[in-house]
């Protein structure tokens, strides 16, 4: 019964991965060049610079 058990837990796990890696991407990629001149992650400009 124990083998039962793991052999369900390892399938489960198996059809989580699979389907983690082949849905699609939610985002677009991102190139550092869209956040050139900017010091933040969200692009936002350099208070020196100003």
């Amino acid at each position: 019964m124990r083998t039962v058990y793991v052999f369900v837990v390892v399938l489960g796990l198996a059809a989580i991965v699979g389907q983690h890696l082949t849905s699609p991407s939610s985002g677009r990629a991102v190139s550092p060049e869209d956040f050139a001149g900017a010091c933040a992650p969200c692009g936002a400009p350099c208070p020196s610079k100003k």
